[in-house]
């Protein structure tokens, strides 16, 4: 009679056990998350900036995210991925040349487990920072970081969730946070923050939900994809207070899609920047025609799809141009929303290495 007993109840377990295992489930709802920092102004453009840089940075950060059911596609494609929205605040060491740094910026944690696993995520944000203290010519003329007091902050960060209770968790992290105006307006450097953080969520709303079943990918990964942009911008010169030109590019891209989330592609590029042409008139006395101001350069490029949010990453090299003081090299980073299966709107930072050129506010067509 005993061993009949202990035979049904491990087959009992073993039934509760494979029941669980077929339900397995993830966390949803909505947190609040208060994160320190500390760290340093990454010194990478020239040596002037030692003057300015004069302590470590400490900072603060409140955040209030979402975890997701996974109800929609793209949540199911990258494994319910975190999306939220956070405020950073720092104080830059130089409080009188420097001052603070304060923004906000929405973000999504990915999933770096190929599974629901919850604990190593790569967050990305991009969002607005306002600095009280900027360049001024009579006042503060060695501030040769920022410009304006209105910037883009970006943020790419390594971090770590611990559950300590189903409503409480442990965050550890290491990232950039990068502040500047897309040489909108000069002097602009630009802010690069490197820092380590920690600190705890609190869950507001606690539940969980049963992991979505994984959505199979049925993309026809043999077709190709054309788009078209046309995108302007505002570019200003060297020295700070100097005049502002009117910036153009049309761009071609031909895109072969991996899978949900990626395509990688080839293309090309033509850009006119008024402020090249003004500035090869104060360096020689040969001076540019308007045709000869065009740039044409060659890229490779990347796409990362988050439903019809996208993330193009984008490296390419002049193949003619008469404006050398950038070098042959150039880069683009953006957003894009896919408004339907043809228009697309666009908002990107055309940069030489880390300087930034100018920012491209423009539309797209998807054939």
């Amino acid at each position: 009679m005993r061993n009949k007993f202990l035979i049904a109840l491990i087959i009992s377990c073993s039934f509760t056990s494979l029941s669980s295992n077929g339900q397995d489930s993830i966390r949803t709802g909505s947190w609040l998350s208060v994160n320190v920092h500390y760290g340093i102004i990454l010194p990478v453009y020239t040596e002037g900036m030692n003057v300015l840089i004069k302590a470590h940075v400490p900072g603060v950060e409140g955040d209030y995210l979402l975890k997701p059911a996974g109800t929609e596609q793209w949540q199911n494609t990258y494994r319910c991925a975190e999306t939220g929205i956070a405020f950073f605040y720092a104080w830059l060491g130089n409080p009188t040349q420097v001052g603070n740094e304060m923004g906000i910026y929405p973000f999504i944690n990915f999933h770096l487990q190929r599974s629901y696993h919850e604990e190593l995520y790569l967050r990305t944000g991009i969002g607005l920072a306002y600095l009280p203290v900027t360049f001024n010519q009579q006042t503060n003329h060695k501030d040769i970081l920022i410009g304006t007091h209105l910037n883009t902050m970006i943020n790419v960060r390594l971090t770590n969730h611990y559950y300590l209770t189903d409503k409480l968790r442990l965050e550890t992290g290491f990232g950039i946070t990068h502040c500047s105006n897309g040489s909108f307006k000069t002097p602009n450097l630009g802010i690069n923050l490197i820092t380590v953080n920690t600190g705890l969520s609190y869950c507001i709303d606690n539940s969980k939900a049963v992991c979505p079943k994984p959505v199979i990918d049925t993309i026809n990964h043999k077709t190709l994809s054309h788009e078209f942009f046309v995108a302007g911008g505002v570019s200003e010169t060297e020295p700070p207070g100097g005049k502002q030109f009117g910036a153009a590019t049309v761009s071609y891209t031909l895109y072969h899609t991996i899978n949900y989330k990626s395509k990688i592609g080839g293309g090309i590029d033509v850009f006119y920047n008024a402020a090249n042409q003004n500035q090869y008139w104060v360096d020689t006395i040969h001076h540019l025609s308007e045709l000869q101001n065009i740039q044409v350069g060659l890229k490779a490029a990347y796409e990362l799809v988050i439903g019809h949010l996208a993330m193009p990453m984008e490296l390419g090299g002049y193949v003619y141009t008469n404006s050398t003081g950038h070098g042959y090299e150039y880069n683009r980073i953006g957003l894009r929303y896919y408004t339907n299966h043809h228009f697309i709107i666009n908002v990107s930072l055309l940069a030489h290495f880390a300087s930034a050129d100018f920012v491209e506010w423009g539309i797209g067509y998807k054939l």
